[in-house]
């Protein structure tokens, strides 16, 4: 089951890059998969599993090493906080673990960038709300289709 998500995780996302509009913030699939593993696994299993995924999302070509795993591996710690206090298959509690996960991803970022002294590249608000909302809905779907696995 993971190796199919992961399967589909690569081709939607190619699948997406070939029809997005350029320069406009595409939904994170990657967080998706990241977050929905990390919510089927033991924080033991999920952090590494989450770590791993961005360093294959660095590998493929989609950023410095270690920028992509440091982001997710920040979600998923996230996402298992958020887990401790709220029950995420209840009402508005899951858009708000998701919405601490995804400030989580972008703070890891950012941390990354500044360590390693890199020049962050101007990003509006409007695009990390974009992206956030593009992909909400996916996280939302994982969790249903995650709740109705055996």
């Amino acid at each position: 089951m993971t190796l199919f998500a992961f399967l589909l995780t690569l081709f939607l996302s190619g699948f997406l890059a070939a029809f997005w509009p350029q320069g406009a913030m595409a939904p994170d699939l990657f967080l998706v998969l990241a977050l929905w593993y990390a919510r089927m696994r033991p924080y033991y299993l999920g952090l590494p599993g989450a770590f791993l995924l961005g360093l294959c999302q660095d590998l493929m070509g989609y950023g410095l090493l270690g920028l992509h795993a440091v982001g997710l591996l920040a979600a998923a710690y996230a996402l298992y906080a958020a887990g401790r206090r709220l029950a995420l298959e209840e009402g508005l509690t899951a858009p708000l673990a998701f919405l601490w996960a995804f400030s989580a991803k972008w703070l890891g970022y950012f941390l990354v960038a500044y360590w390693l002294r890199l020049a962050i590249p101007p990003l509006a608000p409007l695009d990390l709300l974009l992206e956030g909302l593009f992909t909400l809905p996916l996280f939302l779907l994982a969790l249903r289709l995650r709740a109705q696995a055996p």
